[in-house]
């Protein structure tokens, strides 16, 4: 095809075919053609398109070159510069170095196309993403977010260039994710591929590529929140997916470069490609390792391990200066180092590991960094490897103390979560490593560092609109309201509020663990004799439990106690599976026919395992009198109901000690502080609001009768969610008892009561109320509102909920209860409160007592009604009063 217009020909050469593109761009340079400047720009316009096709750096250079030359300054020049521009993007993306600078130029040159105002912004912004998968050390991906903001509300929305923009903003937000390690990127990233599939104007592969796109997004965000099975699946929905696209796509590439990446298949040949950029090889060869790392790991290969080392110095010499993920490197390469140093007992191995190690915690600079837990940790072990033991716990704390961070700088729940499972693995990992060298209080300090850390986020996070107030600093208000979610912003805050950048010693006190003092303090004011942890037997140890004595226990220290038949498997799995199955019920009976044999038995082992060996170890503290015992069962111990624990000769544990339950040390400190209500405080009776629970009605009433007639009463149409979180707001009072449905979910909105018609009272709606309501007691009469959402380790609970907002005392239920059988325990739990003067963890030890004993004594305050049910109640049906505990005073 002879080009006799080239202006009039520029909009049709990029769909010529290859043999035609090769032609012309031989023809557009013979001088017999007497080339002007339009054939100059022909033929730049030419080479692009052949570029396209066959993706050689040289081809693309030429068309550069050509253009450059070309002194044709009309309206096409714009046209063929803006597609070049694209084109050395493109080219970015296959790991080609691009030259940011000189992009701009380009752009600039190019100028606006004439129909779409913006071009040259909209540009700019490309460049922004593509300079960020460049890993340029002086890229600003927030400010490239925020521009991002600018050109959806500016750019003409019917424009081939605003529909380029949720893909870049997907691409930047999983860039900033992966850097900063905030979660909600991820997320964020399937939103905006999500939001280009609701729109009707892609063609076929545009379809593809956001679906693919949404797919990885989705897969990122399993692999984040440890839901492996489910990442699996994803990644192997985007493979087929990126099987249809077209093979030679730039796309295509991008995205098969995303998979070995994530998949550890990636090889560190693919870093040995001519043209490729030092941070792309760097990228390369470092994806390259990671998938050496866990296969040679597992089989302790040390072949394997020395080709990973290889690699990862490599990808350090080859880094240029500032580049973002050398913390990384640095962190894997010292990690390796340590297993080197494991299997071949060479001492240069472990030094190495240790300076690499600390380099990488100095680059990351401060706890709120991705890459700082997992670092510290590491350079802990390094340590202890090399006989330095203080110096491995303080580096344990120190991973902890990041873990906090990192929790605390999630925007949303679901992604605290994910961040506080992490925490509390590697908080155990650190209290064994305190008790192995004999240090059981710093153990104690690190299993309370992996606990609540979500409770306590959300809690902070919603102190925030007031702090700001406080500080003056309406600017970062309005954008904490505008988007709370926003990594930046939520970094911004956190500065301000604590006054100064993220460090380690900035994290607020709610998320540092308490020192044994200060424990020991909480305990006497709570009138109990010791805190125990129990930490079930894993992969690191045995089971055991962390003993811290009360202050008023003379000579008595924190103390070590080997538990070994302690685990979270068998009986206690088979009982975890049979609260899911109850919990899955229509109705608060058993569903399982054997399942209060199988709770028996589960108590049974509570007391060979635990119980039992810790009451002989009491025994010998002399404390002079029953003991009284505040628990921490961490992990999935949680879910056993401790103080049912039966002796060989029948005996409950109930019947000769006292228990109440923590969901972390620093919490229980903080109820301890709290002052007792006055008896004549208000108070706020609910009852049967769902109008299916006649049971729970008529034990309102009679609670009511009997120890508040000054009480409101609550039922059906009036207990509605907004009615109890005003008499929060109002002031709290003496006693809030709720007798209606609870169930437990995922976060702070998962978990909650149902009210009138119902409506839901969630964990959020209870703690907005905080800094507002002063409660002396909650009684939960509900199914499930003592067991926590999620992982057990978080104590994410309504009833944890109520004592972060500001109850004293709170009574909650590990399964859902027997109707009949609640409505006489809380009833006696009223009843040893009011009349018999006890403390609420004193009155529900009796209620259950009173439960148990074959010769209990009605008092003359129960309800007719309510005295009919007692001869039909069966004391050894542990089901039955078992599922109550207590919590704070």
């Amino acid at each position: 095809m002879r080009i006799t217009d080239p202006i009039a020909a520029l909009p049709e050469i990029p769909f010529a075919a290859t043999e035609d593109l090769d032609r012309m761009i031989v023809e557009l340079a013979d001088p017999a053609l007497r080339p002007t400047p339009a054939h100059q720009l022909a033929r730049a316009q030419s080479l692009g398109a052949r570029f396209s096709r066959d993706h050689d750096p040289a081809t693309l250079a030429a068309a550069l070159q050509a253009y450059r030359a070309c002194s044709y300054r009309g309206q096409a020049r714009g046209l063929v510069g803006r597609q070049l521009v694209i084109l050395l993007l493109q080219g970015g993306l296959l790991g080609s170095p691009v030259d940011a600078a000189q992009v701009r130029q380009l752009i600039d040159d190019a100028g606006d196309d004439p129909a779409v105002p913006g071009t040259t912004a909209v540009l700019h912004s490309m460049v922004d993403v593509f300079t960020g998968y460049a890993d340029d050390p002086g890229f600003d991906r927030a400010a490239a977010l925020r521009r991002l903001d600018e050109l959806e509300r500016t750019v003409p929305p019917e424009t081939v260039y605003a529909r380029m923009l949720p893909t870049f903003r997907t691409a930047l937000s999983v860039k900033r994710g992966a850097e900063a390690g905030n979660l909600a990127d991820a997320q964020a990233a399937a939103e905006h591929a999500r939001a280009m599939l609701e729109r009707d104007d892609l063609d076929p592969r545009q379809r593809k590529l956001a679906e693919t796109m949404l797919v990885g997004a989705e897969a990122l965000t399993a692999v984040q929140h440890g839901e492996m099975d489910k990442a699996t699946s994803a990644l192997t929905a985007m493979t087929d997916m990126v099987d249809e696209l077209p093979p030679d796509d730039p796309a295509t590439r991008a995205m098969r470069r995303l998979m070995t990446g994530a998949t550890g298949t990636a090889s560190p040949e693919d870093a040995d490609q001519p043209g490729v950029a030092g941070a792309e090889r760097a990228w390369r060869l470092l994806t390259a390792a990671s998938g050496i790392l866990q296969p040679a790991v597992q089989r302790k290969d040390p072949q394997g391990i020395a080709r990973g080392v290889r690699m990862l110095r490599e990808a350090d010499e080859v880094a240029p200066p500032g580049y973002v993920h050398r913390p990384m490197i640095l962190g894997m390469l010292g990690q390796l180092l340590c297993m080197q140093y494991q299997l071949t007992g060479a001492p240069a191995a472990l030094d190495e590991a240790v300076r690499r190690l600390t380099g990488a915690q100095q680059l990351a600079g401060h706890p709120g960094h991705p890459v700082w837990a997992p670092t510290a940790l590491a350079l802990g072990m390094a340590h202890r490897l090399a006989g330095r033991l203080a110096n491995s716990r303080a580096e344990g704390h120190r991973a902890l103390r990041g873990h906090a961070w990192s929790v605390l700088l999630q925007a949303g729940t679901a992604n605290a979560a994910a961040a506080a499972r992490d925490a509390a693995d590697d908080a155990k990992q650190v209290a064994r490593w305190c008790l192995t060298d004999g240090d059981p209080a710093g153990a104690a300090a690190a299993l309370d560092s992996g606990r609540c850390l979500m409770l306590y986020a959300a809690t902070v996070t919603m102190d925030i609109p007031a702090r700001l107030r406080k500080l003056g600093r309406t600017d970062l208000l309005a954008r904490w309201q505008g988007d709370a979610t926003d990594a930046d912003v939520r970094g911004e805050v956190l500065a301000a509020l604590t006054g100064g950048p993220v460090t380690e010693t900035a994290v607020p006190d709610v998320l540092d663990p308490p020192a044994v003092d200060e424990i020991g303090a909480a305990l006497t004011a709570l009138h109990a004799d010791v805190l125990v942890y129990l930490l079930p037997a894993d992969d690191q140890g045995a089971g055991c439990a962390v003993l811290v004595p009360a202050g008023s226990v003379t000579g008595r220290r924190p103390a070590y106690l080997p538990l070994p038949s302690l685990t979270a498997t068998g009986l206690v799995g088979r009982h975890l599976d049979g609260l899911a199955i109850r919990d899955a019920g229509a109705v608060d009976e058993p569903v399982e026919p054997g399942w209060r044999d199988e709770l028996n038995r589960l108590c049974d082992w509570a007391w060979r395992s635990a119980i039992g060996p810790l009451l002989d170890t009491l025994d010998r503290w002399a404390i002079g009198r029953a003991p009284r015992i505040a628990l921490i069962p961490m992990g999935d111990l949680a879910a056993v109901p401790w103080h049912a624990a039966r002796d060989r000769d029948g005996t409950r544990v109930v019947q000769i000690a006292t228990f109440t339950y923590a969901a972390s040390a620093r919490l229980l400190c903080q109820v301890a502080e709290r002052a007792p209500t006055a008896d004549r405080a208000p108070a706020l009776i609910v009852g049967d609001p769902t109008g299916d629970l006649p049971a729970a009605l008529a034990e309102a009433a009679a609670v009511r009768s009997a120890f508040y007639p000054d009480a409101a009463l609550l039922d059906a149409g009036a207990a509605t969610p907004e009615a109890v979180r005003g008499w929060m707001l109002a002031g709290g009072g003496a006693v809030l008892h709720l007798a209606c449905h609870g169930a437990t979910g995922a976060g702070v909105d998962g978990s909650h009561l149902r009210l009138a018609g119902g409506q839901r009272l969630t964990a959020r709606d209870i703690l907005t109320a905080r800094r507002s309501t002063t409660i002396g007691l909650v009684t939960l009469a509900a199914c499930t509102t003592g067991v926590p959402s999620g992982a057990y380790d978080e104590a994410f609970s309504l009833a944890t909920a109520f004592l972060a907002t500001g109850a004293r005392s709170v009574v909650g239920s590990l399964w859902p209860v027997p109707d009949d059988a609640t409505s006489l325990l809380m009833f006696m739990t009223h009843h040893y409160l009011r009349s018999a003067g006890k403390r609420p963890m004193d009155a529900l030890n009796h209620a259950q007592r009173w439960m148990l004993d074959p010769d209990r004594a009605i008092p003359a305050t129960m309800p007719a009604a309510l005295s009919a049910q007692v001869g039909r109640l069966d004391g050894d049906d542990v089901a039955a009063w078992a599922g109550f505990t207590h919590h704070g005073h």
